[in-house]
């Protein structure tokens, strides 16, 4: 085999190991793009399922919801709140307004003072921000989440101050009586199921619920803290409880217990649970025969 062979074949085994190359290359590239795109479907999937069934669970709850509300059966609407699943990815919010207009259409206009009650009944949960009643905070200023028992939740209830704070909050313009009614009556029937409670379960009055959040300010500390509407509707939902210490811990947050007085000498406090439920009920029904009207 002359020279000029010997470089013709040198040549052609050449441009054959690079085509192969070349091959092994396309090939990795597209077993590597038809992975990402498997994945990426993949991802789509269980994310337009999370979507679906969080779509779904909203319609249940919001068909769910007119029912509970015609048969004032709030107890049950509590128990089907869709709630955030542990750990918490998704921003999750309830409050006082979702709740009046869950099973209600409220009227033409009202829109601006239901966004005013956030401000006074709200519980915000996310990856990211935490609190309650408008006030937020991002997980990584948090300092401390504190707990209250049932008792201690129901001893800071009032039906005077809250009425007041209802009548003081919204201003005097159309839908004011509407919002106020459904609030008021809303929030007492609520108030009368924590106070039934803590009768109907010692237990259950000693457990200690996530009530207040302590976090970084730019200056000083500040606190988010339950409310009228915020702290009954925390004990009313243990596993929402569970959601919020789980990922407190997740977080290497502390939880430690509120300072709060307490009852010891049972049969005082069974009396003044008894007084605390007949004045709750006693306001429910006024509000009631006020919307009625």
């Amino acid at each position: 085999m002359g020279m000029k062979d010997r470089l013709e074949q040198m040549k052609q085994r050449a441009q054959e190991a690079g085509k192969m190359v070349v091959d092994v290359g396309v090939d990795a590239a597209r077993e590597k793009r038809d992975a990402a795109v498997g994945l990426a479907k993949s991802k789509v999937d269980a994310t337009t399922g999370y979507v679906v069934e969080k779509r779904d669970g909203a319609v249940n709850f919001a068909s769910e919801a007119k029912t509970a509300f015609k048969e004032g059966d709030l107890e049950e609407l509590l128990k089907r709140l869709p709630l955030p699943a542990s750990p918490v990815q998704q921003d999750w919010q309830w409050s006082l307004g979702k709740l009046i207009t869950s099973g209600n259409k409220p009227p033409m206009g009202t829109g601006m003072l239901l966004g005013l009650l956030d401000n006074f009944g709200t519980i915000d949960i996310g990856p990211e921000e935490v609190g309650f009643d408008g006030s937020t905070a991002k997980w990584h200023k948090v300092k401390a989440v504190r707990t209250r028992s049932l008792d201690g939740i129901i001893q800071k209830l009032s039906t005077d101050s809250f009425t007041e704070s209802i009548e003081n909050l919204l201003p005097p313009v159309p839908g004011r009586g509407w919002v106020s009614e459904k609030a008021t009556s809303a929030i007492f029937t609520i108030w009368a199921m924590v106070a039934d409670l803590a009768i109907r379960d010692p237990e259950a009055g000693r457990r200690q619920v996530v009530c207040e959040i302590e976090y970084k300010g730019w200056i000083r500390t500040k606190e988010a803290e339950t409310g009228f509407f915020t702290g009954p509707v925390m004990a009313l939902l243990p596993n929402l409880d569970q959601v919020f210490r789980d990922e407190a811990a997740r977080r290497g947050v502390l939880v430690e217990q509120a300072e709060q007085t307490t009852i010891e000498n049972a049969e005082a406090r069974v009396a003044w649970l008894r007084e605390k439920h007949a004045a709750i009920s006693a306001k429910r029904e006024e509000a009631r025969k006020q919307i009625e009207y």
